[in-house]
């Protein structure tokens, strides 16, 4: 079997590894733009079966500080942002009281970007599945 070459001079989105067998690497995107669109059509883990919206961020995407979760709960699937349920305002007030907007100064996302059933723990093949896309995150936002 030949390797895919991923990381031309572009990547061609048609051929981004829909199967979590094959992994995301660095490079894979040019923005958070194509890495949100893929997100919300991905079914590299069985997550993307059960999900209202892919949940990948929120936030200004140039800030210097990056909050990851471990994933969405069911606020978040409904709007598709994460940390807006019960814990994102517990995290809102924590950050407002340092002087931190979570809307200016922060960037926020997930470390899974589909809400598990019934709300449990990702497994861990889901984290495996998503781990590309957070890497991605990371190196594109390229916080502190």
């Amino acid at each position: 079997m030949s390797q895919i070459d991923l990381f031309g001079p572009t990547a061609d989105p048609a051929r981004i590894p829909k199967t979590a067998t094959v992994p995301i690497l660095p490079g894979t995107y040019d923005g958070l733009d194509a890495l949100k669109a893929d997100c919300s059509v991905c079914y590299r883990c069985d997550l993307g079966q059960h999900r209202t919206h892919a949940v990948v961020e929120r936030g200004q995407r140039t800030a210097r500080i990056m909050v990851i979760g471990e994933g969405p709960g069911e606020h978040e699937d409904q709007t598709g942002l994460p940390f807006v349920g019960k814990s994102g305002q517990l995290l809102d007030k924590i950050l407002a009281a340092v002087k931190f907007d979570s809307n200016q100064d922060i960037y926020i996302c997930n470390v899974v970007k589909c809400r598990p059933p019934e709300n449990r723990e990702p497994l861990p093949a889901e984290v495996s599945a998503c781990m590309g896309y957070l890497r991605e995150q990371i190196r594109l936002v390229d916080p502190w």
